[in-house]
């Protein structure tokens, strides 16, 4: 499955190829991985490696206390710079693990379950990011961490694949291509399961991956890009996977519930992500739907879709128009719908796109974007006026870090 730093990537290698063509990334295939995310930068301003709209990264010190109470048990802030030097024999520290399990191996993946959340984290990230279900390139669960700047990701993720999927080398430039790698070493159990470190050269920047079993057969892997010489990115690994607690019976927290989608719809992804400070405002939550079975390819899956996602409005300051450096938090309004401000698009290609923008609605951005042949004659407009927003307020957050 494709992961955040490996969109951001993508989505950076896109930009640089519209300004100069490159013979290395296939532009269309790369734009097929990540047309929605791109749709939801202009909404929401808040992906955490898939906007390209973010504040800088922000330091948190103190996010969650060491696991024993001692400074040195801590591992340092996450910088942007890494050695690519082979591994050595660890020797650091492993702190006890979190009791939560998930017994069996995920053989299928349901967007609406939150399966895990950060109990610990380094200092250093601004934003937090979890996705469920289908992704353009698989199945599976992914939860980040990430210091803000999606063109030079630094952070940490955690992937959990379904029964049987053995993860793969990172992706580089091009969605076929993948890293190679460094080196490899045993590291020390995860959570009652052998591990394994491997490093890879990820563009010319070191990403390191701790790899084990939650469950026979079930493979869940932590990554760690970039660092900084002198640091210890298996000590973060290891501090992260440790204190993960997982579920299989908490549900994802959204801003609103989506009401009549077509009974032909089914739910294949749900994404949250928001912000680590407590002053941050930007957050996102999305829907993603699809009439494709699930026996179909995950790209195929994805080519006609249905997606609800919901941002925070906000009045524009003079702060939160520096943050944006000259970008919209959503689409001029060229309309109105029940009395809110809302900008509406349908392509003329009959096959085309459909997407509505409605502004301001209980402190919120409502996108709705669809495929044509997705939704009833009522199109995105209708689907809105279905929707429950009973509950919506503008200060949501979604719960990604253990209380």
């Amino acid at each position: 499955m494709i992961d955040e730093m490996d969109v951001a990537r993508l989505m950076r290698a896109e930009v640089e190829a519209a300004e100069t063509p490159s013979a290395v990334v296939n532009i269309e295939r790369a734009m097929t991985a990540g047309r929605r995310q791109r749709w939801y930068v202009r909404s929401a301003g808040a992906a955490l490696a898939v906007v390209a709209v973010v504040v800088g990264a922000v330091t948190v010190p103190g996010l969650v206390a060491p696991p024993d109470g001692s400074p040195s048990a801590t591992p340092s802030s996450l910088n942007l710079f890494g050695a690519l030097a082979p591994l050595e024999p660890y020797t650091g520290k492993v702190p006890s693990p979190d009791t939560s399990r998930i017994p069996a191996a995920l053989e299928t993946i349901d967007p609406t379950v939150q399966y895990m959340r950060f109990g610990w984290l380094p200092s250093g990230l601004a934003r937090l990011s979890y996705s469920a279900g289908v992704s353009p390139l698989g199945l599976g669960v992914s939860l980040s961490g990430s210091g803000g700047d999606p063109q030079n990701w630094a952070g940490v993720s955690v992937d959990l694949y379904p029964k049987g999927v053995t993860p793969q080398a990172p992706q580089v430039m091009g969605i076929d291509q993948r890293a190679p790698v460094v080196s490899t070493a045993p590291a020390p159990d995860v959570r009652g399961a052998a591990a394994t470190f491997t490093q890879y050269d990820v563009d010319g920047t070191d990403r390191l991956s701790l790899r084990w079993q939650y469950a026979p057969d079930g493979w869940a892997e932590v990554d760690v890009a970039p660092w900084a010489e002198g640091q210890d990115a298996r000590e973060i690994a290891l501090h992260v996977a440790q204190k993960l607690r997982f579920s299989t019976t908490e549900r994802v927290k959204m801003p609103a519930q989506v009401r009549g989608v077509p009974q032909n719809l089914r739910l294949i992804n749900a994404t949250v992500q928001g912000p680590l400070t407590p002053d941050g405002w930007r957050w996102y939550a999305n829907v993603m739907y699809s009439a494709e079975p699930a026996t179909a390819s995950p790209g195929t899956q994805w080519s006609k879709t249905l997606d609800v996602g919901f941002s925070p409005y906000v009045e524009m300051t003079d702060k939160i128009r520096a943050e944006l450096n000259g970008k919209l938090l959503h689409e001029p309004p060229n309309t109105t719908i029940d009395g809110h401000q809302a900008a509406f698009y349908a392509a003329a290609d009959p096959s085309g796109l459909e997407r509505l923008d409605v502004i301001d609605v209980r402190g919120m951005v409502v996108r709705i974007d669809a495929h044509r042949g997705t939704l009833d004659e009522q199109g995105t407009k209708g689907l809105f006026q279905r929707l429950d927003l009973t509950g919506a307020r503008q200060d949501w957050r979604p719960s990604l870090m253990v209380d």
